[in-house]
């Protein structure tokens, strides 16, 4: 018996090995073939990048899926192309821009930004053509959102570095996901311009407060239950975003606001303030007065943006008398790919007719530079109704316009341009539709006094945000890339 015991048991820890034995063989083979495959795409990666090599010429590639829309992202993207293209003085850089617009050519895109931002080119942009940019709709995504796209976002990245493979991949939308593939496998130097972060300490915030908003159902709001669920979710997601944001050897952000955020979700090495181009020195040509009693608002129209906050701003503000013979027009874009853009301006449209405002409130969609131009040189107010908008460039060009801007009082008006200069005002911060028509009736009163912030207001943008800054401040930032430095670095000594 004690003999069949012994047996036993030495049998059993003979199987027990055996099954160690097995899990770590299986562990190794598991390793040894990932290992096998990233040494492949790398390997295959690398004969593509010298394949695709044109004179020895550096190559960066753009990513910006949506190159084609017209908002204030993609003149970021213009304008860093103008600035490389001036400092490429040995013409030694190649530009190619990943676009997922299959409805337009390269002529058509160019022509859009012409037409809207006044931006030509008069060296060569080559474009790539992406087929898989539904991947990336939110549309697709009704429910994890973000978390659908960004993963999407991978099979697209994964599109654009096979069909060419950049020396430096810069991303301009904000697809961090995009990042490890783009640097392990595609062998990238990788940097990108944040607009804003996919997800924010913000976010955290209203979800936890359980509020309401665009990104935040009432469904969700709620219920406790679904509300704890959906923290949950940002918490791991958060996690994920970190790990890939990390990827990139160089992040510029647009605003103080997106630095915090960025720092706290993601908290890079290499993090830079690079405020946006807007064309300042151009709309400061533009005469303070007169102006007629016209307010203007400027920016895409998306859910976001909260438009609808402006019809109820004005709509209080026309319930004084002395009010009724101003007029409000909001001027913006519809980006050609989403028709969630134009039910949106449907749906503003009748509630404009609903209010009975039809005859004081217009809808313009997709202006041209000069038309929007035309209509700032006669506006005196300028509405902003984002909350927590990560930079807004619509409220610098109503400030370099001599318009003085009745802004949200969150994220980048608040803490980048609607600030004191001087000692004097530079315009007004507002959240709801009464001290939104409160500040409204303050400047249509006070003329003398209005003038002097308008004037303040001018001097200050004009001082701090341009396209000249942005040229000086980005080519600055890219010099920070290994391979860029030989090539733009000299350019500043």
């Amino acid at each position: 018996c004690i003999r069949d015991r012994v047996s036993t048991q030495s049998t059993g820890g003979f199987v027990s090995m055996d099954i160690i034995n097995i899990f770590i063989s299986l562990c190794f083979l598991g390793a040894s073939f990932f290992f096998l495959i990233f040494a492949l795409l790398r390997l295959y990666f690398t004969f593509k990048r010298r394949s695709q090599r044109n004179n020895k010429k550096l190559s960066i590639g753009l990513f910006h899926p949506y190159c084609n829309d017209g908002g204030g992202g993609e003149r970021v993207l213009w304008k860093l192309i103008s600035a490389l293209h001036k400092h490429d003085t040995a013409n030694q850089i190649k530009i190619v821009v990943y676009s997922g617009d299959q409805r337009v050519d390269k002529k058509n895109i160019l022509e859009t930004a012409a037409h809207r931002f006044n931006i030509t080119f008069d060296k060569e942009i080559d474009f790539v053509f992406l087929k898989t940019r539904y991947w990336v709709e939110k549309s697709r995504y009704p429910r994890f959102t973000i978390l659908g796209q960004s993963l999407g976002s991978i099979v697209l990245g994964i599109e654009a570095l096979i069909q060419f493979t950049p020396d430096v991949f810069l991303d301009t939308m904000g697809y961090a996901f995009t990042y490890p593939f783009a640097n392990l496998f595609a062998g990238c130097y990788v940097g990108c311009y944040m607009h804003y972060p996919t997800i924010s300490v913000d976010m955290f915030r209203k979800v936890g407060n359980r509020s309401s908003s665009f990104n935040n159902d009432q469904e969700v709001s709620k219920s406790l239950l679904k509300t704890y669920l959906k923290l949950v979710y940002y918490r791991v997601f958060a996690m994920l975003y970190r790990r890939v944001g990390r990827f990139s050897s160089l992040v510029m952000v647009n605003s103080t606001w997106t630095r915090s955020h960025v720092l706290d979700i993601i908290g890079p090495k290499n993090c830079y303030l690079v405020y946006p181009p807007v064309p300042t020195s151009t709309l400061s040509d533009l005469a303070l007065t007169p102006r007629s009693r016209l307010i203007a608002s400027i920016g895409q129209f998306r859910p976001e943006k909260n438009h609808p906050l402006q019809i109820l701003s004005f709509e209080a503000l026309r319930s004084e008398d002395r009010f009724r013979d101003v007029k409000l027009v909001m001027i913006g874009g519809v980006r050609n790919s989403n028709k969630e853009d134009l039910e949106l301006v449907d749906n503003l449209r009748q509630m404009i007719k609903s209010r009975g405002l039809e005859d004081s409130v217009s809808l313009l969609v997709n202006l041209s530079i000069a038309d929007l131009t035309d209509y700032l040189s006669q506006a005196k107010i300028g509405l902003h109704t984002m909350a927590d908008e990560h930079f807004g460039i619509g409220v610098v060009e109503l400030m370099a316009a001599g318009v003085i801007p009745v802004a949200h009082d969150s994220g980048g008006p608040k803490l980048d341009i609607v600030l004191d200069h001087e000692g004097q005002k530079t315009g007004f911060l507002a959240s709801t539709p009464s001290s939104y028509a409160s500040c409204m009736s303050w400047i249509l009163d006070h003329p003398t006094e209005s003038l002097a912030i308008q004037e303040n207001a001018r001097r200050y943008v004009v001082q701090k945000f341009s396209d000249e800054r942005f040229d000086e401040h980005v080519i600055e930032c890219l010099g920070l890339l290994l391979p860029l430095q030989k090539y733009l670095r000299k350019k500043k000594d």
